[in-house]
C-alpha cells in the first residue's frame, strides 16, 4: 500500500546471534500482532514534532534494542534520527510493541533488532484529516515502567473500561459491518481478541485468540482499533493492562450492512 504512513514490515531488522556457522534455520523476531495491526497502532500514536510538521520535514527514527528468548525488550537506543524532537515518541512507540522471539532450529534465542518509525508530514496530515481526535478525561499520571498488568491483578474499580459514550455491546451493534463473504457463506461465530489497553486509552498488540474467518477476524480487529478506553489504575497511576473482547457474528440477527435479517 503506497500511501501507508508507516511500513514496519520493510524496516531494517538485524538478527545477530552468537552461534556457529552451519545450516541452522534462524527466523527473526516478529511482532505478536500482525504488521498491518501494528502499523495502525503506530499511526494512531505518532506525535509529529510541531516544527517539523510545519516545515514539512520527513524522515525516520531507527530504534535499536535487544530481545531475550522470551521476547522481552531491553537496551533501547536511538541509532538514527531525522529529528531529535521525534526521538522520545519513537522510543515510546517501539517499547510498546510486543514480540515473538527469534528462533534457531525452532528454539527461542536472544537477538538484536532495529526498527524504523517513519515520519511523513504529508501522510500524517492526510491520516488525521479523515479522523477525529478523541480527548479522553484522563486525570492521573501514566506509569512509565511499560509493565503490563493482567486483569486479575487489578481491583474491580481499577480495571480499564470502554469510554466511547455507550457500552461495548451497543458500539458493536451500531458499527459492525457483516463481511459480504461471511454473509454469503452464512458464517456464524465469535471472534475473541486479546489486546493491551495503553495508558493513553488506545489499544495495541491486538491478536486473535479465537478465529471465525471469512473476513470476520479483520472486521473484529477494525472495530476494536477504533475504540477508546479509560486505562486501568494501579497505585494511583494509569497502567497498561491485558484485556480481551468477544465479537459475535450471527447471520440470524440483523445484518449490519443493509438492515435486513438473513
Amino acid at each position: 500500500m503506497k500511501t501507508l504512513l508507516l511500513k514496519p514490515w520493510i524496516a531494517s531488522i538485524l538478527l545477530i546471534c552468537c552461534c556457529r556457522l552451519g545450516f541452522a534455520q534462524i527466523n527473526p523476531a516478529t511482532p505478536k500482532a500482525s504488521h498491518q495491526v501494528t502499523d495502525v497502532f503506530i499511526q494512531q500514536n505518532l506525535v509529529y514534532p510541531k516544527a517539523d510538521l510545519q516545515a514539512g520535514n520527513k524522515g525516520k527514527v531507527v530504534v535499536a534494542f535487544r530481545l531475550d528468548e522470551h521476547g522481552n525488550g531491553s537496551d533501547y537506543q536511538i541509532k538514527e534520527t531525522f529529528s531529535d524532537a521525534a526521538n522520545d515518541n519513537a522510543l515510546d512507540i517501539v517499547k510498546k510493541i510486543l514480540w515473538n522471539p527469534a528462533t534457531k532450529n525452532m528454539l527461542p534465542i536472544e537477538s538484536t533488532m532495529e526498527y524504523e518509525v517513519e515520519y511523513s508530514a504529508k501522510a500524517y496530515k492526510r491520516y488525521w484529516k479523515k479522523r477525529e481526535r478523541v480527548a479522553l478525561p484522563l486525570t492521573l499520571e501514566a506509569d512509565s515502567s511499560y509493565h503490563i498488568f493482567e486483569i486479575r491483578q487489578l481491583e474491580e474499580a481499577a480495571k480499564p473500561y470502554f469510554a466511547d459514550g455507550s457500552n461495548m455491546a451497543q458500539y458493536i451493534l451500531n458499527n459492525l459491518d457483516y463481511p459480504e463473504s461471511a454473509k454469503m457463506a452464512e458464517v456464524n461465530g465469535t471472534v475473541r481478541l486479546n489486546f493491551v489497553v495503553e495508558t493513553n486509552g488506545n489499544v495495541s498488540n491486538i491478536t486473535i485468540d479465537k478465529s471465525v474467518g471469512a473476513g470476520c477476524d479483520n472486521e473484529a480487529i477494525r472495530l476494536l482499533q477504533e475504540t477508546h478506553w479509560i486505562p486501568a489504575v494501579k497505585d494511583g497511576k494509569y497502567v497498561r493492562s491485558h484485556n480481551y473482547q468477544d465479537i459475535t457474528f450471527n447471520i440470524g440477527n440483523r445484518n449490519y450492512q443493509d438492515g435486513n435479517s438473513y
